[in-house]
């Protein structure tokens, strides 16, 4: 706008010079001459001029006017606005770059047949003008691994291939994830395709332009999982998911078991098993006992881990194995000393058992306080009667104490205080400890007053006073009930409820099962002040001060993991294993995602320079022929 005005005004100027030039131009002067040349000089006129020098003159004059108008224009450079379509030679490429990806035949991978692909249509797409190429890698989560490349990038594409090399994962491919970033994409360009270099059919295509990179030599055995399923009678037996997949052979599954029933040894057992590549014959699950162990023979009830494998020359040779670990389990040892004659804690205790069978719980009841031992238990429980001095290499129940232990770090009353028999229990405050029971009712008539508790956190009260307390340091884990079990209904429900939650709150398992699949997430719990994870990659343990640890695993194989518990270092394993999906490689996928984008236009304008220029010179050219015709 600012160039405009300056611009017309100039225009505006010079058709004013010029009408100021057509109005003082000199007229004809006045001479005296005879009447014969008149009537000749007229007779002449008569013949020869035809009437149109008026007209000419005005020609010209508007042709004038018309070129300086079109020099101010071309000055001002003139656009108009227009709307066309976007390109229709824009690429978005999507590679699978799941586990899966990894099954090679001809010394091939599928992954590299698909960057192979890839590379080709890159070459093809930055060699045109309005070529664009986007590509996205679908892992365990789906990323752009580059964007908007343009012919200007074509010598940056053998890097860029290389980088692509070491993409591929352990874990499954996230299409819809990759789907949700190409849809970014064709927002911009809704005529972009989009192309999917994959090897898993799929049951639809979805919006994609779907590169089959698999191949007919394609074929997987796979040990798909191993389960040690434990009987009512606490033995194990073995169910072992196994899969051959493109192919119809008999394999043997080989098994071995070590040191079942604590007897040191390593026991084995080959299974022959036929499938066949037709559908719902390419995979079996397959029940092993333990009569099915060469030099086996009673029920196994506790072992240090199974190996299934099979020694077969497949495509894809990452799943051909599978580990259980955590047969035996870890023992938690309870002391139990009453000076009290009721069993309200001992029932709790084999109730808390009977829930949590991934503990060995063993319990040992002391009736003599004297003989309560202070050192070799996870778990302490004293009622009545205390210890002179609290235990340091386990958790520690203090349960209606007459007397507050040297270095307990509280001081309790040395009367009891009755209250109504129906004083109701209250809940003070939300802990792992109390989980349950709020709103259960509770009701008691005798207790003692906890005078000081400097660090204890109130849990439970009766009649405005704690009587629940706990604390939860590095190196005192108590818990503190001044309730007396045979004046309250706590020693029911509320008490099994107590119990169990002390074992989840002090105890909790360090893994919810020993086998995960690559992208699953895994919280690994502690039981000490420090837990390290070794990883099958070879690396050096990995430190974590903070737990629980959560983790998601991108590399199959066994992990370790160590800490340090109040009564010594604790070590368990779990296997980390192929997603089942990527070991099937004939299965048949759900279909792909539709993907939507309003269709999108460009929006630009279009240069009237030149336009102009034509008009000035037709324009000139009708001036110079109009005045050159003056003398006719």
């Amino acid at each position: 706008m600012t160039l405009l005005l300056p611009l017309g005004l100039l225009g505006l100027i010079s058709l004013a010079l010029l009408v100021l030039i057509y109005v003082l131009r000199p007229n004809y002067q006045n001479r005296l001459v005879s009447t014969t040349f008149v009537w000749k000089l007229s007779m002449k006129y008569r013949r020869k001029r035809l009437p149109v020098s008026r007209l000419r003159n005005l020609l010209i004059l508007l042709c004038q006017i018309l070129l300086l108008v079109s020099l101010a224009l071309m000055m001002a450079q003139p656009a108009v606005p227009v709307t066309t379509g976007t390109s229709d030679n824009e690429k978005i490429a999507i590679v699978d770059a799941s586990a899966s990806m990894m099954v090679a035949s001809k010394n091939e991978t599928r992954y590299q047949r698909a960057l192979a692909r890839l590379n080709e249509l890159a070459e093809d797409t930055l060699a045109l003008d309005d070529g664009i190429l986007s590509i996205i890698v679908a892992g365990n989560e789906a990323y752009y691994a580059q964007t908007g490349l343009t012919n200007a990038d074509a010598d940056d594409l053998p890097v860029i291939m290389e980088e692509l090399a070491d993409a591929c994962e352990y874990g499954s491919a996230d299409i819809d994830g990759a789907a949700e970033l190409a849809e970014q994409l064709l927002q911009r360009n809704s005529r972009a395709e989009v192309i999917y270099y994959t090897a898993t059919t799929h049951s639809g295509p979805g919006t994609f332009t779907v590169e089959n990179v698999a191949s007919d030599d394609d074929w997987n055995a796979a040990v798909l999982g191993v389960e040690a399923v434990l009987s009512d009678t606490n033995t194990y037996t073995f169910n072992i998911d196994v899969g051959c997949f493109g192919y119809t052979k008999q394999m043997n599954i080989y098994c071995e078991l070590l040191n079942p029933n604590g007897k040191a040894g390593s026991y084995t057992a080959v299974i022959p098993e036929y499938f066949s590549d037709n559908a719902g014959q390419d995979r079996k699950t397959i029940e092993v006992p333990y009569s099915r162990f060469s030099g086996i023979s009673e029920a196994v009830y506790s072992f240090e881990s199974l190996t299934v494998r099979l020694e077969e020359d497949d495509s894809f040779k990452q799943d051909n194995s599978f580990y259980v670990f955590g047969g035996t389990k870890p023992v938690l040892n309870v002391q139990y000393s009453t000076s009290e004659s009721d069993v309200f804690y001992r029932s709790a205790v084999l109730a808390a058992r009977e829930k949590m069978p991934w503990w060995d719980i063993r319990l040992e009841l002391v009736n003599d306080p004297a003989d309560a031992a202070t050192e070799g238990f996870d778990l302490y429980i004293y009622e009545g009667t205390m210890p002179d001095r609290i235990p340091k290499d386990g958790v520690v129940l203090l349960s209606n104490p007459s007397t507050a232990p040297a270095d307990a770090g509280f001081e309790i009353s040395d009367s009891v205080t009755q209250v109504p028999v129906d004083t109701p229990i209250r809940v003070e405050t939300a802990h792992p400890l109390t989980e349950g029971m709020e709103g259960f009712p509770m009701q008691a008539m005798m207790y003692r007053s906890v005078t000081s508790a400097p660090g204890y956190t109130e849990l439970l009260s009766l009649d405005g006073r704690p009587v629940l307390l706990t604390k939860n340091d590095a190196d005192a884990k108590i818990v503190l009930l001044t309730l007396s079990l045979n004046y309250s209904d706590f020693a029911f429900v509320p008490l099994s409820m107590m119990i169990y939650n002390m074992f989840g709150y002090y105890f909790p398992p360090t893994l919810e099962k020993n086998a995960y699949a690559v992208g699953e997430t895994i919280t690994i719990n502690s039981r000490g002040d420090g837990l390290s994870i070794k990883t099958p990659d070879g690396n050096e343990a990995v430190d974590y001060d903070e737990t629980p640890v959560t983790m998601t695993a991108v590399t199959p194989g066994d992990y370790e993991v160590t800490q340090s518990g109040m009564s010594g270092t604790i070590t368990d394993r779990f296997y980390v294993y192929i997603p089942n999906d990527e070991s099937a490689i004939t299965r048949v996928a759900d279909a792909l995602p539709e993907i939507y984008a309003d269709e999108t236009n460009d929006d630009g304008y279009d240069d009237l320079i030149l336009w102009f220029a034509i008009a000035a010179i037709v324009l000139f050219a009708a001036e110079w022929l109009l005045h050159s015709r003056e003398n006719l």
